[in-house]
Parts: structure tokens; C-alpha cells; sequence
């Protein structure tokens, strides 16, 4: 079959009956298809401006694809969790996990069923036995476009960056600890993602089933996905201060620490919007308040009085505000890498 792949013929069309056009196919290449006179093939017109004939049935789904690794004894508890994670958004529907000598150890089992648990969208630990773990991916992919599960993600890390921020005006630990769980959310959303993706990439029906157009729009989702998964992380990380908060900010330092906040957010927000309406003018202008919010960060940051009562955890939490507003600009500039056609003309040599 490597053969095959490799292989390329150059073959003119003919035209038959004034309406139907007609190509030859190489007899080897046939016969190693196994296919006969009278079989039915379906020919897609992909949208890279190419081709593709395949045996009827290969262009309904991609076959289930099954994977098996080993686990040693004394490899991390993180090298595990990388190893399925990387199975997972390659397209795998089946994962076997088998230990490389005796059981598979207590520790890798309980990181393993977190990971299915907290991260991973329509996974099931299908069989478990003191060797082995098998891991089904029971989602038919996509159940989501991939617009609605990036509108998800936006609106959860959204809702934790202003929780965040709440929690730091009232002092609330509690809350604080409660952004972490929707972290959770919006890495299972990630992933899931990504997932998909990988699978575009490779299957133009998959693609066109979750919403995308051409291949290079895969790479342009998958910076949004990750700017997007990397706010959510500056949420967790400014709930994380509260805790070192013995008493409470003063009202003149939160009403600033807001106002920028919401201007990040806003910038956030934009960028989303860009992405959705494929709006170049409006991820052009995200950019460039994005680079105004990075100023103003500086401005107060080096306005803060380095003796004041929290003085460096207000700034780690304005680098936090301030990163969300870059981001912001990734996911913009994605967008305008993506739209430039539309503002462009193109000069044709004489």
C-alpha cells in the first residue's frame, strides 16, 4: 500500500457525450484495491482544489482506529496522562494501556480514570483488569461544530475570570477554589477540539461536519483554542491570590484592578466576535486595544508603591489581566491571517 501512495500518473480526461468527462485509472492500482468491473466509487471535490475517488463507503467514516501502548513501573504519573492525551486528540477510538511487567500500578490506574473523568469528552473506561486498561471513545464525532464548543469554552472562561475578580473584592477562597472545576471544563472542551481537528486535517468529511471549510482553517482554530484554554489559566491564577489576602484591597486599587479587566475582557470578547463574523476590521481593531491594555498595565504597575499592602500580588494579578488581552490578540491576529483576501487586491503581471 506504501507503494501505491507513492505513486502518480498523469492521465487527460475525455470528454463523452458533450457532458461527461471520463479518466482512466492504472489496472495495478485496481487490483490493489481489490476492486472489479461494476464496483461503485464515490468522488468527492475537496476544497483544496482536488479529487478524491475512494471505494464507496471509505467516504462515509473513517475506520475505528485502535491503539496500544505500555506502561512501566516507574514512569511518572505525568507521563502517562501525556501518553493517553496524546492518543486521544491523535483520532484513537480505542486505547489499551498495558503494563510493561506485573500490574499496572495503583497510582497510573487513579491518574488514568481522573484524566477520562475531568478531561476527556464522551470517554469511558470500557475494561479494566490488574494488567490492562482499555480506554472507548463512545462520541460520534462531531456532536458539537466546532463554534459551539468554542462558544462554550469562551462563555466558562469568561464567567472564571470574572469570578476571579470577585473573589479577590470579597475575599472569598471559596470561590476562588470553585474556578479550578470549570478549568476542568474548559480543558475537556479544549481537548475535544483539538481532537477533531486532528481528524479534519485528515478527513474532508469530518471537516465540513464540523463547520470548517478548508484544511489551514484547522491551524487557525487550534491557536484559538489554545489563547483561549490559556486565559481560563490566568482566571485560575488570579483566584489563586485570595488566599494570601488577610485583609482587603483598597476600594480606589480594586476599581482600577476592574476597570482593566473589563476592558481585557471586552478585548476577549471581540476577538470572538471577529472569529465568528470572519470580521477583519474588527480583529485589526482587538489588536491594536489589546497593545492600549498592555500599556495601561505598565502605567499602573510602575505606579504602584513597592512598601504598599499587596502591592506584588496586584501586580501579579495585572500581568494575569494583561496576558488575557494578549491572547486576545493571538486569536485577532488568526483571524486576520485568515481574512486578509477580503481587504486585499491582488495585482495580476502584465
Amino acid at each position: 500500500m506504501v507503494e501505491l501512495l507513492n505513486e502518480r500518473e498523469v492521465r487527460k480526461l475525455q470528454l463523452v457525450g458533450g457532458s461527461t468527462y471520463v479518466l482512466s485509472l492504472p489496472k495495478k492500482w485496481i487490483d490493489e484495491l481489490n476492486l472489479k468491473t461494476g464496483d461503485p466509487v464515490s468522488i468527492m471535490k475537496n476544497s483544496n482544489r482536488s479529487l478524491s475517488i475512494l471505494p464507496t463507503g471509505t467516504a462515509q467514516a473513517p475506520k475505528v482506529m485502535k491503539s496500544r501502548t505500555a506502561i512501566g513501573q516507574k514512569e511518572s504519573v505525568e507521563s502517562v496522562q501525556r501518553k493517553v492525551i496524546a492518543m486521544y486528540l491523535s483520532g484513537y477510538q480505542i486505547i489499551e494501556l498495558r503494563s510493561k511487567g506485573g500490574r499496572i500500578q495503583i497510582e497510573h490506574k487513579q491518574a488514568i480514570r481522573d484524566l477520562v473523568r475531568k478531561n476527556m469528552i464522551g470517554t469511558e473506561i470500557v475494561e479494566s483488569t490488574p494488567e490492562s486498561l482499555t480506554i472507548q471513545i463512545l462520541t460520534s464525532l462531531p456532536e458539537l461544530s466546532i463554534n459551539d464548543a468554542l462558544k462554550r469554552m469562551f462563555l466558562l472562561t469568561t464567567t472564571m475570570h470574572r469570578q476571579a475578580i470577585d473573589a479577590l473584592k470579597e475575599m472569598d477562597a471559596e470561590l476562588g477554589e470553585e474556578i479550578t472545576h470549570l478549568d476542568d471544563e474548559v480543558d475537556r472542551f479544549s481537548l475535544y477540539i483539538l481532537r477533531n481537528l486532528t481528524l479534519a486535517v485528515e478527513h474532508e468529511r469530518i471537516l465540513r461536519d464540523i463547520g470548517l471549510k478548508k484544511p489551514s482553517d484547522c491551524i487557525s482554530y487550534r491557536i484559538v483554542v489554545k489563547s483561549i484554554e490559556r486565559v481560563a489559566d490566568h482566571a485560575v491564577s488570579i483566584a489563586s491570590r485570595v488566599r494570601f489576602l488577610k485583609s482587603t484591597l483598597e476600594p480606589v486599587l480594586l476599581q482600577k484592578v476592574t476597570r482593566l479587566s473589563e476592558e481585557s475582557l471586552k478585548v476577549f470578547e471581540d476577538s470572538i466576535q471577529a472569529l465568528n463574523k470572519r470580521d477583519y476590521a474588527l480583529a485589526d481593531a482587538v489588536a491594536s486595544t489589546a497593545r492600549k491594555i498592555a500599556e495601561k498595565e505598565k502605567e499602573f504597575t510602575d505606579s504602584l508603591e513597592e512598601s504598599k499592602k499587596y502591592s506584588s500580588l496586584v501586580k501579579f494579578v495585572l500581568e494575569d489581566i494583561r496576558r488575557t488581552a494578549e491572547y486576545s490578540s493571538d486569536i485577532a491576529e488568526a483571524v486576520i491571517n485568515e481574512t486578509v483576501q477580503d481587504v486585499i487586491s491582488e495585482n495580476v503581471s502584465q
